[in-house]
């Protein structure tokens, strides 16, 4: 069937045949021959010959992310596909373009003026670009008398000669790097001069006529000079190329991108190191509602006049533009700065080699048990420190469960578990157990592993013996709750005692308000005694005022009338002042040992500064008794004021009384009560770590013990450690030990021993007792780490973010944790792993 066309006559076909032809000549007659895109540039710059091409004005821009963007050239009107080369000449409509981007490049490059002297070369990027695309004038046929030398035996000068190079095979080959300066007589290697080789060749030139041949080869085989000459060559290459100006748009087009990444890099940095949320309601610019993230960049951009022309032309742009400021961006960042942080960790523990565990455990707020896992090993100067790696969901609570966990993630980090040298837990029994406890496990898999029981868990202990030792002990901190309860159950109970608080003359009365007790930390309870101790006198008033309101509802008035006799006592008082010294005391050693920078034998020296001061306070009743009389209004005894019972005596009983005063039976029913009970537990939970102590003490008091007890002592503890200490241990001991006694007189702790050789750079001339330390120093005495991560943790996942993933959270809370890591990272650095990441163009393996 016909199309409807009508059929062209033979004398019409060529006729259109004939004006094609004719159009093709016209396009052909306005085009440059093709040899001239191609043509070498001359050495001379003022040879007439020497062109410098440039790329047409447009292209299409490959953006950072492998993406292609069409953007159009802002310094022409013009814009172009992205074709290849010899499809823009090909089109007629830019052939005069390109000529004249082509001519205006040339004149450019011939208005520059290089010596050809080379000793008065001014370096700069416009004379690399010339010598890049020009080459070096090497002045081989001048006169080098100017280079002349008095030698020893005769005077030499360079020569021409030194310009070839003579082969093992008989051939030459042409030095065309080499340079030769008239002014200074010295010969200089130009690639090296332009590009930053630091030899000396590339800075003061080369004169040395009697050694020229081996010097001058020994630098042309320098990997510095090869280096130079390779920037050279791909400087050329891309300043040669016909498409150079679509070069130099395609890299300011990655410079403005680049720009664009490193504000949301520093954003991004900001927020996650103070664990901060990233995403609102919505992701628009302008929007109340956009987050934190967004709500930075705006922030940023009225001072930034960068970023406000970028949010202007690529604000809210919608799916399918790039931006790189969109909620995917962002969370890519956070898993590439998450996982070069690790990454950093876990290179300083393989470098470090020996390194402890930390495990804790702890639900979150979606009820999901994580299981933390801290790192402490010893840096490269001496220090210890401790870093988080991470969570692991519900593993269980079993030993074998987090055994398995723990394990897992040794391997998937590629860290050795042989070389785990401590572990430290709380005291529960799945993590303490000596036969079936996850301490047990990982003794079976490193046998070296000592396990350190965490002495601030151990003190809390302590002091929860002590609190429940007795009943006036448990009625005194059961009284402070109280006290807080009535306070804070009502703003208007909360406004009587601060009027009271604000009426006092004295400024320092009364600073502390209430505050209420907790049941895992210690801190809460020494913080409400020392509240209580501050404004007694201010809630014993306040407690007045509410009694005797009459518009007060009955039960609240009768509940603050039993409070307030609870506190008209000389035992509450007494128990007051007692207790808030001793919590005191139990609360700065505690905050010591929760600190990173401390060691074993710092815990035993805090345990025994305890014991030592709970032994003189057991004879001190009548201090805390003087000071309880100060502070309360009743001088007596609540024994001594109540009425004495009178009973019948038997036949066989005497009239003589031996019943015991109020006095008597405050100091030995509670006061000794809690005194010998916090000994006794002090001393149980010292003696925890007195065999970790024993193999490590004599390091620390070298200069006390003889040569015989130094060698023994050294031979026991090499014979422990028979895998990591050398047959050379004794006699470096031995040796250590007289460069104690001549410069180190007092006795101090591992860790500042440490430090001191590797500060005095010693830690080589004794290999074997830094590693020794080493190993002492990285066992962790606390868990409190772990504890930190959990507060961290909360911060993180609150209830806003409950339905957080697990990689998401691992990777914002050690972004967190290690802000100081992330705070160091570079954000160039982060930007280029980004772009090898994202672009699509991969380099294939052979």
């Amino acid at each position: 069937m016909s199309d409807g066309r009508k059929k062209l006559s033979g004398a019409e076909y060529r006729k259109r045949a004939k004006e094609k032809t004719e159009k093709q000549d016209e396009v052909i007659k306005k085009m440059n021959k093709l040899e001239a895109f191609f043509k070498k540039p001359a050495v001379s710059i003022t040879d007439p010959e020497n062109d410098h091409y440039s790329s047409p004005p447009c292209a299409m821009i490959k953006t950072i992310d492998g993406a292609n963007t069409e953007q159009p050239d802002t310094s022409t009107s013009s814009t172009c596909s992205n074709q290849t080369v010899a499809s823009i000449v090909h089109a007629g409509a830019t052939a005069d373009i390109l000529t004249e981007s082509l001519n205006n490049a040339k004149n450019e490059n011939n208005t520059l003026d290089v010596s050809k002297d080379p000793a008065q070369w001014l370096i700069n990027d416009k004379t690399r670009d010339w010598i890049a695309i020009n080459g070096v004038q090497q002045n081989m046929h001048v006169d080098f008398s100017q280079s002349q030398r008095l030698y020893e035996d005769r005077t030499r000068h360079l020569s021409k000669s030194l310009f070839e190079r003579q082969l093992l095979n008989g051939e030459k080959a042409h030095r065309s790097w080499l340079i030769y300066s008239p002014s200074a007589g010295r010969v200089y290697c130009g690639p090296c001069l332009a590009f930053g080789g630091g030899t000396q060749f590339g800075s003061a030139g080369f004169n040395d006529c009697k050694n020229a041949n081996s010097r001058v080869a020994q630098h042309e085989n320098s990997a510095t000079h090869k280096l130079c000459i390779l920037s050279m060559k791909e400087r050329g290459n891309i300043l040669g190329r016909i498409d150079q100006r679509l070069t130099a748009q395609l890299d300011d087009e990655i410079t403005y991108w680049r720009n664009v990444l490193k504000r949301v890099a520093a954003t991004i940095k900001a927020l996650a190191s103070r664990g901060l949320p990233f995403r609102g309601h919505d992701e628009k610019f302008g929007s109340s509602n956009n987050g934190n993230y967004l709500m930075t960049l705006e922030l940023l951009a009225e001072f930034d006049p960068f970023l406000a022309d970028h949010i202007s032309r690529y604000g809210n742009p919608g799916s399918g533009r790039t931006s790189y400021m969109s909620s995917t961006i962002c969370d890519e960042f956070i898993k590439l700065m998450a996982d070069t942080v690790l990454h950093t960790i876990v290179s300083e523990i393989k470098s470090a080699k020996y390194f402890s565990m930390i495990v804790d455990s702890s639900p979150d707020m979606s009820h999901v048990d994580q299981l933390t896992f801290v790192i402490r090993y010893v840096q490269s100067d001496g220090s210890p420190i401790e870093r988080f790696l991470q969570f692991f969901p519900n593993t269980g609570h079993k030993a074998l469960e987090m055994t398995d966990a723990i394990t897992s993630a040794l391997n998937k980090f590629d860290i050795e578990i042989s070389n785990c040298r401590g572990q430290s837990y709380d005291n529960a029994a799945n993590m303490s157990g000596v036969y079936n406890g996850l301490q047990a496990h990982i003794k079976k898999l490193a046998p070296k592993a000592a396990y350190v029981p965490c002495a601030a868990h151990s003190l809390n202990v302590v002091g929860q013996s002590a609190a429940e030792s007795c009943e006036e002990a448990c009625w005194f901190f059961g009284l402070l709750q109280e006290v807080y309860n009535f306070f804070t159950a009502s703003t208007h109970r909360w406004e009587i005692l601060e009027a009271q608080r604000r009426s006092k003359e004295d400024s320092k009365a009364g600073t502390s308000t209430v505050k209420s007790l907790s049941t895992t930390r210690w801190s809460a309870r020494a913080d409400a005694c020392k509240s209580l101790l501050e404004s007694w006198h201010e809630i014993y008033t306040a407690l007045q005022i509410f009694e005797k309101d009459i518009t007060e509802k009955p039960i609240s008035r009768s509940e603050a009338k039993g409070i307030r006799l609870k506190l008209n006592r000389l035992e509450t008082a007494f128990m007051t002042v007692f207790w808030g010294f001793l919590l005191n005391r139990l609360n700065i050693a505690n905050r010591k040992l929760q600190a990173v920078n401390v060691d074993i034998f710092t815990a035993i020296q805090i345990y025994d500064s305890l014991i030592g001061l709970m032994c003189e306070t057991r004879d001190n009743f009548d201090d805390y008794e003087e000071k309880a009389l100060k502070l309360s209004e009743i001088g007596e005894y609540e024994k001594e004021m109540k009425r004495k019972r009178k009973r019948k005596l038997h036949s066989d009983e005497s009239a003589e009384q031996t019943e015991m005063s109020g006095r008597e039976k405050l100091r030995v029913s509670t006061f000794l009560v809690i005194i010998d009970q916090l000994l006794c537990e002090l001393r149980k939970r010292r003696e925890a770590y007195q065999q970790f102590y024993d193999k490590f003490s004599f390091l620390t008091n070298l200069t006390t013990l003889s040569p015989v007890e130094v060698e023994e002592k050294a031979t026991a503890l090499k014979n422990i450690y028979c895998s990591d200490l050398e047959e050379d241990f004794v006699a470096e001991c031995q040796h250590f030990r007289c460069q104690c006694l001549s410069s180190r007189s007092q006795t101090d702790t591992p860790m500042i021993l440490l430090k001191w050789l590797h500060d005095q750079d010693l830690h080589s001339v004794y290999p074997n007792v830094d590693i020794a330390l080493r190993m002492c120093v990285c066992i962790p005495i606390t868990s409190c780490s772990g504890e930190r991560s959990f507060s961290c943790l909360r911060r993180v996942k609150n209830y806003l973010r409950s339905t957080m993933n697990e990689d998401r959270l691992n990777a914002l809370a050690i972004l967190c944790i290690e802000s100081q890591l992330l705070r160091s990272l570079d954000c160039d650095d982060l930007i280029n792993k980004f772009a090898t990441q994202k672009a699509r163009q991969k380099t294939l393996c052979k």
